[in-house]
């Protein structure tokens, strides 16, 4: 708050304190959004809110740190299994304060790597004990080397993994838990294939992290429609999935075709409509770069000076972000408004 001027964070900080039902919040959030007197920002992302949030999640790093290099001197004893129980306890009780009281996003995002780390090398060690090598391993150096050399393990890794993210997202309702989860979505995909295919699939890795970004991109397709006015969280958490779904697919087109101009070309004009048509830059941006080296191409063949080159790339590239930034409500009036009477255009944000 400022002057008596509430933002739409301390309405939404009001909810979380029960102080105001969600319903209301939603429907006066898509009353303010409408009645705004100028365009406003629709893409947003918090990862923290000021230095308190920095400093908390300083701390809990530290203490992460500390937490892992004292297991790591623990050998094969009573203390080394009992010694995780007790460090996953503290961190489901710091996570239920920190991300379910203060839903404060970056401490959050440090809490949940290191609860689902912790719990990950665990289970790896529990697999160990049940296969019969438990006695093998003396330390986390060898839970290590077990863990890497098994496909059966970076499958239970994997599922491990993606499940502790969707039930964290579950119970703190925190975007951010949707980044990891995409990258869950990949692991238990790529696990499952390499079980059961094994080494071979290597030579189709450009093709496996294709679909998978288009996976993730029209998995955020789903939860974007979910919140076209953007006010009720589910955009921000297709925002991750963006992030992380763009540049896999734009970048592993480009390794398969080798960046060639009649591949890349239309590539990034998809991209650009992509961006255009549901609100969202990170295809754009990943486009861009290709926008770049086709034009550093360009200028190279025109026998241009390298050091020339360089500049000219980033004077284009540059300029083609300058103009989107000042022109994107613009651009997406126009590109959208041919499709103002069809039925989907409700499930896209207002242009």
């Amino acid at each position: 708050m400022k002057n008596n001027q509430y933002s739409l964070a301390d309405i939404e900080a009001a909810v979380s304190a029960g102080v105001l039902d969600r319903a209301a919040y939603v429907t006066l959030a898509q009353f303010l959004t409408s009645h705004a007197p100028e365009a406003i920002e629709t893409e947003k992302f918090t990862l923290f809110r000021g230095m308190n949030d920095i400093f908390l999640a300083l701390g809990i790093t530290v203490l992460s740190i500390g937490w892992f290099i004292l297991w790591g001197l623990y050998s094969n004893d009573a203390v080394f299994w009992i010694a995780p129980l007790v460090a996953m306890a503290g961190f489901v009780v710091l996570a239920e304060y920190v991300a379910g009281k203060l839903k404060a996003t970056l401490p959050s995002i440090v809490i949940m790597v290191s609860l689902c780390a912790t719990l990950m090398i665990y289970a790896v060690m529990l697999y160990m004990r049940m296969v019969g090598t438990s006695a093998e391993f003396f330390n986390l150096d060898d839970v290590w080397s077990f863990g890497s050399t098994s496909v059966n393990t970076a499958l239970l890794v994997a599922i491990i993994g993606f499940a502790f993210q969707v039930g964290f997202f579950l119970r703190y309702r925190l975007p951010v838990s949707f980044a990891l989860i995409a990258f869950g979505i990949v692991g238990v995909l790529w696990s499952l294939l390499l079980t059961a295919f094994g080494q071979s699939l290597n030579q189709y890795l450009d093709y496996m992290i294709t679909l998978t970004g288009l996976l993730l991109l029209a998995l955020g397709v789903v939860v974007d429609t979910k919140d076209p006015k953007r006010v009720n969280g589910w955009a921000e958490c297709a925002f991750w999935l963006y992030v992380i779904g763009a540049p896999m697919t734009i970048h592993s087109v480009a390794a398969l075709f080798d960046a060639a101009a009649l591949v890349m070309i239309p590539v990034i004009i998809i991209a650009m409509l992509f961006s255009l048509f549901l609100d969202r830059r990170s295809p754009i941006i990943s486009g861009l770069i290709y926008v770049g080296y086709l034009a550093n191409s360009g200028f190279n063949q025109a026998a241009i000076d390298p050091s020339i080159t360089v500049a000219l790339v980033c004077f284009v590239v540059g300029g083609l972000v300058m103009a989107f930034g000042f022109g994107w409500q613009k651009a997406r009036h126009i590109v959208l408004s041919p499709f103002e009477d069809q039925n989907w255009r409700r499930y896209l944000p207002p242009s």
